[in-house]
């Protein structure tokens, strides 16, 4: 008998505040995880050329996007540049820089953007980002750089240069070349979600609606899990993958992290693939007391 079937058989099938069973939430979980998966095959196969040649993939933090999509890029052979979204926009915009000045040639990139939280919490920082995206292809920083000169190293000011326009402040960067893979852990709103907004406050309604033009200009997949699903997601990752085999988990011991996960859901500090390895370090330093130890550092 394999972990999946001994995890739905070492319990009983009512719901608990799942409103599922343990069989329900571990399929839903891994239908999820498993559509993920094949969107991130597909990833190697984007084309500048491609109408919508941007992916915007939204899920919960801790479920193994980044690892996921870095671990396929890589293992694929497929040529990428990352760079973080969790900054300001200039700084954004100066890692852009440096991508366009180190490509002469303008190959074809793929640019990943691992939480691009920031990119999208501004009407500005949305609008900025609409513009690298679609119609102009430019990402554009209009104020002074004074200041941010001395910050900046060699090859940034390099780059910096190589993009500013004589009498014009700021810089601009072609993005014709770069499809962008946009990883984020805040979800764009539907064109519904923005109608209802514009109804409840008589037409105010803007950082939603231009965050909705950022989904209108990409591929956009959104994983937003029910608590049975994050679950049966993480269940998933825990019975199926390699990921605790560097702390020579048992199966016994994995079934018994699942069944604590399950057990306290609404107590949990934290629910991620990150919790149960924590888990697995503390089952290892100790293996007499550690239920006692999750209790005291996870649960509220």
């Amino acid at each position: 008998m394999d972990l999946n079937h001994q995890l739905i058989m070492n319990t009983t099938q009512s719901t608990n505040v799942f409103g599922m069973t343990k069989n329900e939430a571990l399929e839903r979980g891994r239908q999820n995880r498993t559509r993920f998966l094949q969107v991130v095959e597909k990833l190697p196969q984007i084309r500048n050329e491609d109408k919508y040649p941007h992916k915007f993939v939204f899920g919960f933090p801790g479920i193994g996007k980044s690892y996921e999509i870095t671990n396929h890029l890589e293992s694929s052979g497929t040529k990428y540049l990352m760079v973080t979204g969790n900054v300001s926009m200039f700084a954004f915009g100066v890692q852009l820089a440096v991508i366009n000045f180190l490509n002469p040639t303008q190959e074809r990139l793929i640019v990943f953007c691992d939480d691009v939280d920031t990119l999208v919490s501004t009407e500005a920082s949305c609008n900025q980002l609409k513009s690298a995206l679609h119609g102009p292809r430019l990402f554009t920083y209009e104020k002074s750089l004074q200041s941010q000169w001395s910050n900046l190293s060699e090859l940034q000011r390099e780059a910096i240069k190589h993009h500013q326009e004589d009498g014009k402040m700021g810089f601009q960067v072609p993005t014709s070349t770069m499809s962008f893979i946009l990883v984020s852990n805040i979800q764009l709103p539907t064109d519904d979600e923005v109608r209802l907004a514009r109804e409840k406050s008589k037409g105010k309604a803007s950082l939603l609606a231009h965050k909705n033009a950022i989904r209108s200009r990409c591929m956009v997949q959104d994983f937003s899990l029910t608590n049975g699903e994050l679950w049966g997601w993480i269940a998933d990752v825990i019975l199926n993958t390699s990921c605790l085999d560097q702390f020579n988990m048992s199966d016994e011991e994995k079934l018994n992290i699942l069944d604590f996960l399950w057990d306290n859901w609404e107590s949990l500090t934290e629910r991620s693939i990150r919790l149960i390895e924590k888990m697995a370090i503390i089952k290892n330093e100790y293996p007499e007391t550690y239920e006692m130890v999750w209790g005291i550092d996870f649960l509220k």
